[in-house]
C-alpha cells in the first residue's frame, strides 16, 4: 500500500500547484482565454481537493459524500478546456452562451444522475468504501451513463487537444513552446484518468488523476511564466491567416498590439531580406519601411511608397496598414501589405514620357512644318526642309508603336543567338548610313537571347550616327559573355551624350525644363527591363560615348537550337 506520508506530499503538491496555478491565470483576465483556463484550473482545484480530502477520510457516509463532490469539477474541466481552446486559437466567434449552454447540457445531466444515485443506477451501479489503514478507497461499478459521459468528456478534451496540436506543428516558435506546455497540462491528468477507467492503476481503485495535477501545475505554471501564455496569444496571427494565402503576391506582415511581429509570408521576407523564423517577434519599425509613419496616420485608406533595392534591381512598393479586428482586450494587431507597384509606376512615367512627346516634339516639328509651308512660293529648299520634319514626325510615331509593342508582349518569337541579331542590325544600319563605318566584335560561343534586343541595339546604332558630327563617324559593337549575361556595349567618336539625356535616364523622370530630346533612348532602358537586364552610359575624357546593354541568357527551343 502506497505510504501515507508520499501520499500526502503528493496530495499537497498537487493542490498547491493547481490553486497556484488558477490564481495566475486569474489575475490575466480579461485577456483571451484568461477566464476558461482560470476556470479549468479552479475545477482541477476543486477535484484534487475533494479526492485527496476523501483519500484520508475513513467514515464511509463522509467519504461517499466526497466522492459525489468530485464531480463538481470533473464536469466542468472538459467543457473549460474547449472553450480555452477556442479563445486561444481565434475561434472566440463559437463562444457563446449558446454553446456553453449546449456543451454543458451533457455534464448537467450527469451531475444529476450522480446526486440522484441508487434509484436510477445510471452513473455508478454499486459504491463501496474499503479501509486500509488511514486512507480510505471507494470502489465502484460503473452503470452505462458513466460510459456515455466517460465518451463525451475525451471528445471534448480530444477537441480542445486537436485545436492546440495544430500550433505545435504549423505556428512560429512564439507559440509552439505555449502549446506544447499546455499540451502537458491537459495530457497528463487525462492519461491519469484512461489508466484508472481502463482498470490498470498500479493501485486496484485508486484514481491517479488527481494527482497527475501536480505536472499539469509544473507545465501550466512554466506557460504562464515562460512562454507568456496568455499575454501573447496567436490571436492576429491566425485572423489573419484565415484570408492570407502563403503564395500571394503581396507581402504581409502580421503585426499585435505590442508592434512586435508575430507573422510574415514569403512574399514579404523576400521583399524585406528576412528570414521569417528571425522576423518573429522583431520590432516592427525596425523592419518595415514607413511603419511609424503608417502608425501615426491611423488611416486605413493611407499608404506610403516606398523605394527598395533587392536582386532584381530597385523596385517600388506601396505600404498600406489595415487594424485587425478585436473582440476583446488583448487582441488588437495590425496587418501591414506590401505592394509591389514598380510596373505601374513604370507605366505612369512611359504615359508620360510619349504624352510629353505628343504634346512637345510633335507640335514643334509641326510649327516648323507650318512654318515653311509658308515660303514655299519664296524658297524652292522650303520643300526638302518639309519633308525632312515629316520624316521625323513618322520616325517618332514608329518608335512609339514599337515601345508599346515591346512594352506590352516584347518582340514575339524565340530566343535568337546574340551574333544573329547584331548581324541583322549592322547590316540594316550601314545600308542607313553608308558613310559610317561599324566594327563588330563578338563572342565565340553561340548565345542566345531575347529578340527585343533588336529594337534595343538598333536604337542604339541610330543614336550613334545621327548625334555624330565628326568627319569620319565610326561606331563599334562589342559582344562579350559572362555567367549567365551577355553585354552588348555601342561605343562611337561622337560628342558623347549630352549630360541633360544621361541625368533623365538615371534619374528615370523627365520634367518641363529637362527631358530627352526623343524616343530612342527611352526605348532602350524600357526594352532592357523587360528583358530583365540593364543600360549604363559613360562619356570617356577623349570623346564619345559607350552604351552597354546587359541581358540574361535565353534558352533557345530545339528547333531554334537546331535551325
Amino acid at each position: 500500500m502506497v505510504s501515507s506520508l508520499f501520499s500526502l506530499a503528493l496530495v499537497w503538491g498537487s493542490i498547491t500547484a493547481a490553486l497556484g496555478l488558477t490564481v495566475l491565470a486569474w489575475r490575466q483576465r480579461p485577456k483571451p482565454g484568461a477566464t476558461a483556463f482560470a476556470t479549468l484550473m479552479a475545477a482541477g482545484t476543486w477535484w484534487v481537493a475533494t479526492s485527496s480530502i476523501g483519500l484520508f477520510t475513513t467514515d464511509p457516509a463522509r467519504r461517499l459524500l466526497l466522492h459525489r463532490l468530485e464531480w463538481l469539477g470533473l464536469v466542468v474541466i472538459p467543457v473549460a478546456w474547449l472553450l480555452f481552446a477556442l479563445e486561444y486559437t481565434s475561434r472566440d466567434a463559437y463562444v457563446t452562451r449558446r454553446t456553453v449552454a449546449a456543451l454543458g447540457f451533457v455534464p448537467g445531466i450527469t451531475l444529476g444522475a450522480v446526486w440522484a444515485g441508487t434509484p436510477f443506477d445510471l452513473v455508478y451501479v454499486a459504491r463501496t468504501v474499503n479501509v486500509y489503514g488511514t486512507i480510505s478507497i471507494v470502489e465502484v461499478s460503473y452503470g452505462p451513463w458513466f460510459w456515455a459521459y466517460t465518451a463525451y468528456a475525451y471528445a471534448l478534451l480530444g477537441a480542445g487537444t486537436l485545436l492546440i496540436l495544430q500550433l505545435v506543428v504549423s505556428a512560429r516558435s512564439l507559440y509552439r513552446g505555449q502549446a506544447l506546455a499546455l499540451l502537458i497540462t491537459v495530457v497528463a491528468p487525462w492519461t491519469g484518468n484512461l489508466i484508472f477507467v481502463t482498470g490498470y492503476s498500479p493501485v486496484e481503485n485508486l484514481d491517479l488523476t488527481p494527482f497527475m495535477f501536480l505536472i499539469s501545475g509544473a507545465a501550466g505554471i512554466a506557460a504562464l511564466t515562460q512562454f507568456k501564455l496568455l499575454e501573447s496569444v496567436p490571436v492576429s496571427s491566425r485572423i489573419a491567416r484565415e484570408s492570407v494565402v502563403e503564395s500571394m503576391d503581396d507581402g504581409v506582415v502580421v503585426v499585435d498590439g505590442d508592434d512586435a511581429i508575430v507573422d510574415i509570408n514569403p512574399r514579404a521576407a523576400s521583399v524585406l531580406g528576412v528570414d521569417r523564423d528571425a522576423a518573429i517577434e522583431s520590432a516592427a519599425s525596425d523592419l518595415v519601411p514607413a511603419y511609424e509613419r503608417l502608425q501615426a496616420a491611423d488611416d486605413p485608406d493611407h499608404c506610403e511608397t516606398v523605394e527598395m533595392d533587392g536582386p532584381s534591381g530597385t523596385r517600388y512598393y506601396e505600404v498600406s496598414m489595415t487594424g485587425l479586428r478585436a473582440d476583446s482586450p488583448g487582441r488588437e494587431g495590425r496587418v501591414v501589405v506590401l505592394h509591389d507597384v514598380t510596373e505601374q509606376r513604370n507605366r505612369i512615367q512611359q504615359l508620360d514620357v510619349l504624352n510629353r512627346v505628343l504634346r512637345h516634339n510633335l507640335r514643334n516639328e509641326m510649327n516648323v512644318v507650318h512654318g515653311y509651308a509658308g515660303k514655299l512660293d519664296a524658297d524652292g529648299a522650303a520643300v526638302d526642309r518639309i519633308q525632312e520634319k515629316a520624316m521625323r514626325m513618322v520616325d517618332l510615331g514608329d518608335k512609339a508603336r514599337e515601345i508599346d509593342r515591346i512594352l506590352d508582349d516584347g518582340v514575339a518569337g524565340d530566343p535568337m543567338p546574340v551574333d544573329d541579331i547584331v548581324s541583322v542590325e549592322i547590316d540594316r544600319a550601314r545600308e542607313t548610313y553608308p558613310d559610317t563605318e561599324f566594327a563588330v566584335e563578338t563572342v565565340d560561343a553561340p548565345v542566345t537571347v531575347s529578340r527585343t534586343l533588336g529594337p534595343v541595339l538598333r536604337n542604339l546604332l541610330e543614336n550613334a550616327v545621327e548625334h555624330n558630327d565628326g568627319p569620319e563617324p565610326t561606331v563599334t559593337v562589342t559582344v562579350t559573355r559572362a555567367d549567365g549575361t551577355v553585354a552588348v556595349a555601342v561605343a562611337d567618336n561622337g560628342p558623347g551624350i549630352p549630360e541633360g539625356e544621361r541625368s533623365v535616364l538615371r534619374t528615370r523622370e523627365e520634367t518641363p525644363l529637362e527631358h530627352s530630346s526623343g524616343l530612342g533612348l527611352w526605348l532602350v532602358n524600357w526594352g532592357s527591363e523587360t528583358m530583365g537586364g540593364s543600360v549604363t552610359v559613360e562619356c570617356p575624357e577623349d570623346g564619345g560615348s559607350v552604351v552597354t546593354v546587359e541581358v540574361p541568357v535565353a534558352t533557345a527551343s530545339p528547333s531554334t537550337a537546331a535551325q
